[in-house]
């Protein structure tokens, strides 16, 4: 027998995108690779069902390992370090800050946050956290030579993420001269 109450729809596809900064001038907007994991998901799964989504964006801010990157002494004051904290917060907000713009112009739900951290070990931990459907990732493409040097987030990600993962490569024609610039 039929029930007369409207079955509810289901609930949205929650798609967690890992995003960082480009690393080549222009700091702090989007990588060339977290741009085009954002479009392709985008265009090739969320097409025109905005409600049938809802996308979490992570950036993970890597801590500066000696805190001195941009200063020209080893002598800082409690200030500075006050000063490198909030400006590095203000840069991964502002990275934020395009994505999100960028689904509210769409009409898509969203919500974004900053961790500190190793990339690989924040990404699987906030994946087990907020338990998305799916990870969307954008990735390098280096090559076997700066893999071993650099190691890549996505692979990791792959292999130990509690959901699947969908990792996205540059095009070669976007590929800057130095394929760990990204």
């Amino acid at each position: 027998m039929a029930s007369s109450s409207m079955a509810s729809p289901p609930a949205p596809t929650r798609i967690l995108v890992g995003v960082n900064q480009s690393s080549m001038k222009g700091y702090p907007h989007p990588s060339i690779s977290s741009r085009n994991a954002f479009e392709w998901t985008l265009s090739k799964l969320i097409r025109n069902n905005y409600s049938g989504f809802s996308l979490l964006f992570l950036h993970v801010q890597i801590p500066d390992e000696d805190g001195f990157d941009d200063m020209d002494s080893i002598y800082a004051s409690p200030e500075d370090f006050k000063d490198m904290k909030r400006r590095d917060k203000i840069r991964g907000i502002h990275l934020l800050e395009y994505f999100v713009g960028r689904c509210h112009e769409i009409g898509i739900n969203c919500e974004a946050w900053i961790k500190k951290g190793d990339p690989k070990d924040v990404i699987c931990s906030e994946v087990k956290r907020v338990k998305p459907d799916i990870l969307i990732m954008g990735s390098r493409g280096l090559g076997p030579f700066h893999r071993v040097f650099v190691g890549t987030v996505s692979e990791f990600c792959v292999k130990h993420a509690e959901c699947p993962v969908i990792t996205i490569k540059r095009r070669a024609d976007e590929a800057p001269q130095d394929p760990i610039d990204d």
